[in-house]
């Protein structure tokens, strides 16, 4: 430690021993001997208390805001299905990763003091109250075991399973076992108040108590450790944890202890730690103790060494009262006042935090010659990222707000590139080279040596060579050359990536490669070389290009790169290119990338651990001990691949609800029979009238519930899988009577699918006139009244097909005439009702001229442009052929136009786009969806755009399948107002009210949201 910090005490005299040699006055050189001082001693103070800017690690949490009926989470467990079940004072919650679905008293639940919670071999869950004993829920509904079945305890305070799959519980009077729906005190135990229960592998019992120690059954053996005759640090047991090696872990009132068969032993916490009251332990996939303290946050055990996680690490909280580790490997945190905490992507490390420095924007990257990783800021900040923490220096030679953009470590010397010149750091000082040395842009972004130690620098104003403490510009093909980066290969070639493409350094000029004249580059920001000698270039909104001895590829979207908006690349020591684009940082599989041309990658972002946001240009660098360093917009960031593992736990599937018509049904009402675990109609059929069926259903990942994805399919409707959706709900109309299946399949959030879907079967009965035993009585019945009447019709067939000849042959003339005129009666009607509308619309005009009421005025407009929608309806019917249906496309459009015009509104000011596939409508259907899209538009063009503003108005319509639809009426403009949600509730707007009501007249329902404006989307079904 102390040879890692002369390194950053060195670099800070640079500079101040610089000045030193220039200063003849000897108050001059005392001051500055003083202020050396002080700096030596700021920087030891900065080094002693580095562990506060400590770590920031991947946590999340969950208060009374996201759900969470209470702040106070006293047990966690999951269960089989994949449900998290946490204990609060508030009830007994269900968690799915997303929702929160709570159990109070007045669900059935005895009590809320819940103290413990287990889930047994038989995936039953049992609940150990404080108060009401121990419950048993079954999915449905609870029982309550107490003294009725041999239990005389109130309070149950931990719960275990034996091998015999009995369970075993500590209780305030003693421990007992549980056989069947019986339960009975231990007798070997001594009737004492109990805190904790566990078996371990060799089926000894192990059971602590609230102040006489920990007792353990072996056999018929029983040991009694205490804080006296033990190294046991405290009488008061609080938890007992067995991990996969048989050691069994001891939590007490004053520190830890665990058994081995050596026997037990004291744990010690590090620090101030020791004595801290332990209250949970869990064990993670990766083989880590976590152990929760009550008032000192959280302690990770890993091969020996203790990690201390608090608020500054990213916890909301250091009072921590339970702990678990999902089937995912995620721990679950609970605490005392904050809720529900999740740490999660272990992989991923950040510092974002910095004591008086918040999440500064990190541009540099580097290592220094002794393998010290430095970074710096946009803001001049300069750091080390030294083993006990990030280091700042307190004093630097540029000025305050000049960006750092790269480190070239060359020797003991480093070179700094930055916004304001070259600077290098030396054990003489600081010295800057700017446009005195031929620099031609202050702008420098990146420095190389090259074979025989010569420096190249990538300038604004293209790359500049040092050469006797003087820099020259290098001349290339064009002029006004920007370079934004310089790269040194394996070969020793120097390559430029500019502004202008890719240049090769040779003999002292740029000169375009012979190799990519071919590739049309631009804006070549990062270069970068793998193992094999292949070179990599990083064009923004290009691609990337790969230059092989044999071939030279270029990757954009179609060739399976997910971004183009590549900004910086480097590939690491175990064959992988790290790609950073404008929104996350990819992983590439360099090995298939060479040989096939095919892109596997793993992405990173907020959601899978990756919380820097955006990475600064080049900022990239790999530690010496593998990890990677990002420097983020937000912090420096460090990537653990020795952590990184993919989630391959399938999702859970769960079949929320089936519906009728879309809306909630009780099946038991219906005379169904209902699961009472889930709720389901069992053997569902129906009869031909209830064929409209909606399905709810849930994939529970506990990682990423955000990232889950849905495929599903109606097997007997339609053998072919939905395409990928995150939309958790699908609805069938019109079903055909049948037998059908639906199947669903879910995707994790690291792509794994489910390899067997989630099935549901459930029949349509036919009418009884479409059964087969009614159609077989109908048949003999028919057959015998044709052969009876066949013989006198035979008689009469002929005299009869003359008549018959004659009376068809009129009555086709009379039908055709007929038609022609029915078709004029209906365009007549049509036209009447449309000039009836119009004599309506100049009505409302007239009227509007004498109210002066600007509310009144705007009911009379908003009057006269919902019977201006119904009259373009009739209009075009009378107009057409076709007086059955409408497309709705050019229905919309009309009505767009005549709203455009009545508020004065021009689509260059307001532009308009319609996204609507050729759909044809009933008239019924048409009108209410034109009243629809008139009350939204209306709405967009009064409100959105205030004074004059600009804007874009788009009406969508997605069609999912046969019967369900999508219209989406959205605008960039100002968004909704603020107490919008507030009067959508109370029901105070009538055109609100409208809207909603003809969306229950269409099946469906209408959501708005702020997204950059307001988005309106209904979701609807149309009859087939």
């Amino acid at each position: 430690m102390a040879t890692t910090f002369c390194l950053p005490l060195r670099m800070h005299l640079y500079f101040n021993l610089f000045c030193f040699g220039y200063c003849k006055d000897k108050e001059a050189r005392y001051s500055l001997i003083m202020y050396v001082a002080r700096a030596v001693y700021t920087l030891l103070l900065l080094w002693a208390t580095t562990a506060a800017f400590g770590q920031q690690h991947n946590i999340r949490s969950w208060t009374l805001e996201q759900g969470l009926p209470q702040s106070q989470v006293m047990a966690i467990e999951q269960d089989s299905q994949g449900y998290l079940w946490l204990a609060t004072r508030a009830g007994l919650s269900r968690f799915n990763g997303i929702d929160f679905e709570t159990y109070t008293k007045d669900t059935g639940l005895p009590s809320h003091n819940i103290s413990t919670l287990f889930e047994d071999s038989r995936h039953r869950l049992w609940i150990g109250t404080s108060d009401a004993g121990l419950v048993q829920f079954n999915g449905a509904s609870f029982t309550q075991i107490g003294e009725q079945q041999g239990l005389r305890a109130q309070a149950i305070r931990a719960i275990a399973e034996g091998r015999a799959k009995q369970l075993w519980l500590a209780a305030e009077n003693g421990v007992y076992n549980l056989k069947g729906d019986r339960a009975a005190k231990y007798a070997p135990l001594p009737a004492l108040s109990y805190t904790a229960i566990a078996f371990a592998p060799s089926g000894d019992l192990w059971a602590g108590t609230q102040d006489s120690g920990l007792y353990c059954v072996s056999g018929t053996k029983v040991l009694h450790f205490t804080a006296q005759n033990s190294a046991l640090p405290h009488n008061s047991i609080t938890a007992l944890s067995v991990d996969q090696d048989g050691e069994v872990w001891i939590g007490t009132a004053q520190g830890m202890a665990r058994a081995r068969r050596t026997g037990l032993s004291e744990q010690h916490l590090p620090g101030q730690l020791d004595n801290s009251y332990v209250t949970s332990f869990t064990h993670d996939s990766y083989g880590n103790l976590w152990v929760g303290l009550q008032r000192d946050g959280l302690l990770k055990y890993a091969e020996g060494t203790f990690t201390h996680l608090t608020r500054r690490n990213g916890l909301r909280t250091s009072r921590i009262t339970a702990l678990a580790t999902d089937s995912e490997g995620n721990v679950w945190i609970g605490t005392n006042g904050y809720g529900l905490h999740e740490y999660r992507a272990p992989w991923f490390l950040h510092f974002f935090e910095f004591g008086g420095i918040s999440e500064p924007r990190v541009t540099a990257v580097g290592r220094d010659s002794d393998g010290t990783v430095w970074f710096g800021t946009d803001e001049g900040e300069l750091a080390q990222l030294l083993p006990q923490g990030p280091q700042w220096r307190p004093s630097v030679p540029w000025p305050r707000g000049a960006t750092l953009y790269s480190f070239l470590p060359v020797g003991k010397d480093m070179w700094v590139s930055s916004s304001n010149g070259i600077w290098r750091l030396s054990d003489n000082g600081a010295k800057r080279y700017a446009s005195q040395q031929g620099l031609p842009s202050h702008d420098v972004y990146k420095g190389v040596a090259d074979a025989e130690g010569n420096l190249y620098f990538a300038t604004a104003g293209g790359v500049v060579q040092l050469q006797q403490d003087s820099l020259h510009v290098l001349p290339g093909p064009s002029a006004n050359i920007r370079a934004n980066t310089i790269f040194r290969d394996s070969k020793g070639r120097l390559w430029a990536g500019t502004d202008q493409g890719v240049f090769l350094v040779q003999q002292g000029q740029l000169v375009v490669p012979p190799r990519l004249q071919d590739v049309a580059l631009r804006e070549v920001r990062s270069i970068t070389e793998d193992k094999t000698g292949t070179l990599y270039f990083a064009a923004f909104n290009t691609g990337l290009v790969m230059l092989q001895p044999d071939r030279v590829k270029v990757f954009t979207s179609a060739e399976g790169l997910p971004n183009e908006a590549v900004k910086s690349i480097l590939a690491d020591s175990a064959d992988n290119l790290w790609i950073a684009t404008n929104r996350d940082v990819l992983k590439v599989k360099l090995p298939l990338l060479r040989q096939q041309g095919k892109f596997v990658y793993r992405t990173y972002t907020s959601l899978s651990g990756f919380r820097g946001l955006e990475v600064c240009d080049n900022a990239l660098l790999q530690h010496q001990d593998g990890s990677m360093l990002f420097g983020t917009t937000k912090g420096l960031s460090q990537y653990l691949p020795k952590l990184d593992r993919q989630n391959k736990e399938y999702p859970s599937l769960v079949l929320m609800d089936v519906m009728l018509h879309s809306n909630f049904t009780d099946w038991k009402a219906l005379g169904q029979k209902v699961d009472s675990t889930t709720g389901l109609p069992l053997n569902l059929r129906l009869p031909h009238t209830q064929n409209h069926l909606s399905f709810n259903f849930h994939g529970i990942c506990l990682s990423g519930p955000e990232q889950v994805k849905y495929k599903y399919r109606l097997l007997g409707y339609d053998s072919a899988w939905s395409q990928e959706t995150k939309r958790s709900f699908t609805t069938y109309a019109n079903l055909s009577p049948g037998t059908y299946t639906f199947e669903l399949l879910a995707c994790n959030n690291d792509g794994f699918w489910t390899p067997k879907p989630l099935t549901y079967t459930f029949a349509i009965v036919p009418p009884i006139w479409r059964r087969e035993w009614f159609v077989g009585v109908l048949l003999l019945v028919m057959a015998g009244a044709v052969l009876s009447v066949v013989r006198l019709r035979e008689r009469s067939l002929i005299k009869m097909n003359s008549l018959l000849e004659l009376k068809v042959d009129h009555r086709t003339r009379l039908l055709e005439r007929q038609n022609r005129e029915k078709e004029i009666l209906l365009q007549e009607i049509h036209h009447r009702v449309k000039n009836n509308l119009q004599i309506v619309i100049s009505m409302l005009n007239l009227q509007a001229r004498h109210v002066q009421d600007p509310e009144a005025q705007e009911v009379m407009q908003a009057l006269r442009s919902r019977v201006r929608s119904m009259s373009l309806l009739h209009e075009r019917l009378y107009r057409h052929n076709d007086l059955e249906q409408i497309n709705l496309e050019e229905y919309f459009l009309e009505i767009c136009e005549s709203l455009y015009a009545s508020y004065g509104v021009s689509m260059d000011r307001v532009a308009l786009e319609l996204d609507i596939p050729y759909t044809k409508v009933d008239i019924d259907e048409a009108i209410t969806l034109g009243l629809i899209v008139n009350e939204l538009v209306s709405n967009t063009l009064k409100y959105a755009f205030p004074k004059e503003a600009p804007g874009l108005l788009r009406i969508e319509l997605v069609k999912h399948d046969e019967v369900q639809y999508t219209l989406t009426v959205s605008d960039n403009g100002r968004g909704l107002p603020d107490d919008f949600f507030t009067k959508q509730q109370k029901g105070q707007s009538f055109g609100l009210k409208l809207v909603q009501s003809l969306s229950r007249k269409l099946e469906g329902n209408i959501s708005f949201y702020n997204n950059h404006g307001t988005k309106s989307i209904l979701y609807f079904v149309l009859p087939t």
